[in-house]
């Protein structure tokens, strides 16, 4: 098998994950489920990112990859220190 052969399979599966994330963060039970399935759709996103950088041998996808997943974190934060009360 080839890269983009590897490529596309790789992405099928994190598809498949992402729609199970996303049907978590439509059905969660609780707040904190839900936050916790949308923070794994960014990762999900920054790696997609990260892959296709690696396969396209351009840096810029690797980097707005990394930005998107500090962002998805940051806010997976600032939204449990809301829940806490502490905000």
């Amino acid at each position: 098998m080839d890269m983009s052969t590897d490529f596309v399979v790789l992405s099928v599966v994190l598809l498949l994950l992402s729609l199970s994330l996303v049907y978590r963060v439509y059905k969660g039970p609780h707040v904190i489920d839900r936050v916790a399935a949308a923070d794994s759709i960014d990762v999900i996103v920054g790696l997609i990112m990260v892959i296709f950088g690696c396969y396209e041998g351009r840096a810029l996808y690797i980097d707005l990859g990394l930005i998107v997943t500090l962002l998805g974190f940051i806010g997976t934060i600032l939204i449990s220190r809301y829940l806490e009360g502490k905000m």
